[in-house]
């Protein structure tokens, strides 16, 4: 997501430079605990991989942030069959362009009660997309999890809460 711009911009036989950085915490794990996944823009792309993966149908949220939802609705058709299937519980889009506003941190609390319950299952949460994306999720969690005595630092802790984010 975040080269996109760069990329496009190349003409046939030009050279890019690039890295890869592994980020071996980053998958859906095993197990049946529900899983929360957060993302925003082309973030959702890893998560997507994590839903196509569910065969068990283990409870997994989905938390998109997307610009509009005409040109930014990645994957689409797919979350619909993921659903239809057993593999994806639930999708909440949040659209950050329009008469409503909002984002994934926004959306988020208005889930409040669904995602406390899945964390005090045991469930695991996984957030890809910017920085502020990380910064914002993580402090909204930390607010809705402060009652049941815990944080995402004690998630990470606990190997239940990883992100990649750029």
């Amino acid at each position: 997501g975040l080269c996109s711009g760069q990329l496009l911009a190349q003409e046939p036989g030009d050279r890019v430079q690039a890295f890869l950085r592994r980020n071996p915490g980053f998958h859906a794990g095993r197990g049946r605990a529900p899983l929360i996944l957060i993302g925003a823009g082309t973030g959702v792309a890893p998560l997507a991989g994590m839903v196509r993966q569910n065969q068990s149908g283990r409870p997994i949220q989905v938390f998109f942030g997307l610009r509009d939802p005409d040109s930014d609705f990645l994957y689409q058709p797919e979350w619909d069959r993921w659903q239809a299937a057993g593999q994806l519980t639930r999708l909440t889009l949040a659209v950050s362009r329009g008469k409503n506003p909002q984002y994934v941190q926004d959306a988020l609390r208005q889930a409040a009660p669904q995602v406390v319950e899945a964390i005090r299952q045991g469930g695991t949460v996984r957030v890809c997309g910017s920085r502020a994306l990380g910064r914002a999720v993580a402090d909204t969690l930390t607010e809705l999890l402060q009652p049941l005595g815990l944080s995402p630092t004690l998630l990470k802790a606990g190997g239940r809460y990883a992100e990649d984010l750029y």
